[in-house]
C-alpha cells in the first residue's frame, strides 16, 4: 500500500508536468469532442513490480537484479462522424509512466532511460469518402519493410477499379522528440548522446537528436480477381543526409478456401541489396491446412545503426506446418523449421575471428514444433512442443495453458506453465533447466471496467528467482 501511495503522489507531479507540456494538444482534442456524434474512451491504469538482471558489476555466481517499480497510465480517446453524415473523426493515444525503482539521478546516466515522462503514442483525425481517405498528425504506418510512426500526413486514394495510390511523409517519431519515446525509431540507434558528448567520448553523435523527416509513395492495386498488391518507396534524411531509402514489393492471393499466397521484398537502397523476403503458399480445406514459408531476415534498419558498422547477419528461414481441425473441441498443428546463419561479421573486429569461425558449428538449425487447443465450454486450453538444434546450441519447450470462465463470465482465470531445456553455445550463463508459471485473474466490475492481477514466477540458472507482479484497471466507455 506504501507503494500504491507514492505511486500515486508521484503520478500526480508527473502529470501535471505532461499536462503543461501538453495543455495544447489535450485542448484540441476536447475540443474536438465537443460536436462529436460519438466518441470513446478507454483508460488502463497498470502497476508493475519485477526485476531485471544487470549486465554490469554483476558475475554469474552473484548476479545483481535492478528493480522496476512502474506505474503506467494509458488514456485513449476516439470521436466519430464530427461532422454530420460524413466518415470525420479522431484517434489517440496518450501514456504516462513512472518508474519508482529507478531514481532520476540514476537515469540521467544511461542513454535514452527516463525515470518518468509520457509518450503520445498516436494522436490524428481522418477523413474517409468516395474512395479517399487522409490522416493527420501522429500515425503508426505498417508494412513490409517496417513498423514506424511518424508526425505528418498521410493520403490515400482506391478507385473502383481497385487501382490506387497513397503519399505520406512528416517527421520521424524518435525518442528525443516532443512526447514520443524510442519504440519505433530506426533499430540500433541512441536516442541521444548528449552524456557522451558532455564527457567528450570520440565518435559521440549530435545528430542523433536531429530532426528526422520522412517521406514514401505507394502504387496499389486492391482485389482484382482476388489479387492485391503494392510497389512502394521511402526514404528519410538526417541533417541533409539519406539515413534509410528502401523499395517494396507485396503481392497477395487469396479467394477464401483452397490456395492462397503472399510475397514481399524489402530492398535495401543504401547498400543495394535484399533486407527482408518473405513468401507464403497456403492452401485451407474444410478439416486441413497446410502451407509452406520461405523469409530473409536483417537487423538492418538505418545508415546510423550499429548494425551498418557491427554485422550485417541475416537468416534465412524455412517453414512447413499442417493445421489439423476435425468436428470437436481439438485443434491439431505440426511444423517444421530449418534456418540458415550468415555471420559475416564486420572483419575489423575482434568478434569476427570467433564469429567467422564458430569451431566446427554447424551455421543452421533444423527442428520443429507440434501442439493440439482445446474448447470445451468455458474451459480452454493448449499445449505446445519444440526442438531446436544446431547453430548456436540447442533449446527444447514445453508450453501448458488453460484458462476457465466462473458463472456468467465476469471472473476469468488463466494459467501457464513452461519448462525449457537450453544449451546456448555462446553464452555460457543460458545453460540448464528453465521453468516459468503465470497466473492471470480477470474480474468485471462493470459494463465498462475490468480488473486484473498477474502473477508470474520463473525460476532459472540465469536470473535464479524472477518475480512479477502487475495489476491492471481496464475502462472502456462508449456514448
Amino acid at each position: 500500500m506504501r507503494f500504491l501511495r507514492r505511486a500515486q503522489r508521484r503520478m500526480v507531479d508527473t502529470g501535471r508536468i505532461i499536462f503543461r507540456r501538453a495543455g495544447p494538444l489535450a485542448a484540441l482534442l476536447v475540443s474536438g469532442t465537443a460536436s462529436a456524434s460519438a466518441f470513446q474512451l478507454e483508460a488502463r491504469t497498470e502497476a508493475q513490480v519485477y526485476q531485471i538482471r544487470a549486465w554490469r558489476d554483476a558475475s554469474p555466481d552473484e548476479p545483481v537484479l535492478l528493480p522496476r517499480r512502474r506505474i503506467v497510465q494509458y488514456l485513449g480517446l476516439n470521436g466519430y462522424e464530427l461532422v454530420t453524415g460524413q466518415d470525420v473523426g479522431f484517434e489517440s493515444s496518450l501514456r504516462i509512466f513512472a518508474d519508482f525503482g529507478l531514481p532520476r539521478g540514476e537515469a540521467a546516466q544511461i542513454d535514452g532511460v527516463r525515470s518518468e515522462d509520457a509518450d503520445l503514442l498516436y494522436a490524428f483525425v481522418r477523413y474517409a469518402g468516395n474512395g479517399f481517405e487522409g490522416r493527420l498528425g501522429r500515425q503508426v504506418y505498417v508494412d513490409v519493410a517496417d513498423i514506424l510512426a511518424f508526425d505528418g500526413a498521410r493520403v490515400r486514394y482506391m478507385s473502383r477499379l481497385g487501382l490506387g495510390a497513397e503519399v505520406y511523409g512528416g517527421l520521424w517519431v524518435k525518442g528525443a522528440g516532443f512526447l514520443s519515446s524510442s519504440v519505433y525509431q530506426p533499430d540500433g540507434t541512441r536516442e541521444s548522446d548528449s552524456r557522451r558528448l558532455d564527457q567528450g567520448v570520440a565518435g559521440a553523435d549530435p545528430s542523433l537528436t536531429a530532426l528526422e523527416p520522412m517521406y514514401g509513395a505507394k502504387l496499389l492495386l486492391e482485389d482484382l480477381k482476388g489479387v492485391s498488391a503494392s510497389v512502394g518507396y521511402r526514404r528519410a534524411l538526417v541533417e541533409g543526409q539519406t539515413d534509410l531509402e528502401r523499395a517494396t514489393v507485396e503481392v497477395r492471393y487469396g479467394r477464401g478456401l483452397g490456395l492462397s499466397a503472399l510475397a514481399g521484398v524489402d530492398f535495401d537502397l543504401l547498400q543495394t541489396r535484399l533486407a527482408q523476403a518473405r513468401a507464403q503458399v497456403r492452401w485451407d480445406g474444410e478439416q486441413l491446412a497446410v502451407s509452406g514459408e520461405a523469409l530473409r531476415l536483417s537487423p538492418v534498419f538505418s545508415a546510423d545503426s550499429i548494425w551498418y558498422w557491427f554485422a550485417f547477419a541475416p537468416r534465412d528461414e524455412a517453414r512447413v506446418r499442417v493445421d489439423f481441425f476435425p468436428r470437436g473441441p481439438l485443434r491439431y498443428y505440426v511444423q517444421g523449421v530449418g534456418s540458415q546463419y550468415h555471420t559475416n561479421i564486420n572483419s575489423g573486429l575482434a568478434l569476427a575471428a570467433v564469429a567467422n569461425d564458430p569451431g566446427g558449428q554447424p551455421s543452421y538449425t533444423a527442428g520443429g514444433s507440434a501442439g493440439a487447443t482445446l474448447r470445451s465450454g468455458r474451459f480452454r486450453s493448449g499445449l505446445d512442443v519444440s526442438y531446436r538444434r544446431g547453430f548456436g546450441g540447442s533449446q527444447a519447450w514445453v508450453d501448458l495453458t488453460a484458462g476457465y470462465g466462473f458463472g456468467d463470465g465476469r471472473f476469468t482465470l488463466d494459467g501457464r506453465l513452461s519448462a525449457a531445456r537450453i544449451d546456448d553455445g555462446f553464452n555460457p550463463l543460458l545453460a540448464g533447466n528453465f521453468f516459468g508459471a503465470q497466473v492471470w485473474a480477470s474480474q468485471v466490475l462493470t459494463r465498462a471496467s475490468r480488473v486484473s492481477l498477474v502473477l508470474e514466477q520463473n525460476v532459472n540458472p540465469y536470473t535464479r528467482w524472477d518475480s512479477k507482479v502487475f495489476f491492471l484497471f481496464d475502462l472502456k466507455a462508449s456514448l
